[in-house]
């Protein structure tokens, strides 16, 4: 991983950290509706770059991304290594 992308992912997550933050002093309820226009976001973001036939491999890289990143969480707060297996198997669309 080059400098210029380690930059751009601790820019991106330092942002995400702050609104976080601020969705965690408002209640659970304010870090659930952050955390899902988060996943909602990230959707459309990879929707938006994706042919739709693509959109099975994309999805998986997007989920085996957020079993990386809890990994890495819960080593550093437990001290364990654990091991987050994740896998998207299907993806439908329908047109109405």
């Amino acid at each position: 991983m080059n400098n210029t992308t380690q930059t751009s992912r601790k820019a991106v997550f330092n942002q995400l950290q702050q609104m976080f933050e601020e969705a965690d002093g408002r209640g659970s309820t304010a870090l659930q509706l952050h955390l899902k226009d988060v996943a909602y976001a990230l959707g459309a973001q990879a929707a938006m770059v994706s042919e739709p036939d693509q959109m099975p491999e994309v999805i998986n890289n997007l989920i085996t991304e957020f079993g990386r990143g809890i990994q890495t969480v819960i080593q550093e707060i437990t001290g364990n290594e654990s091991k987050l297996d994740v896998a998207v198997y299907a993806v439908s669309s329908s047109q109405h």
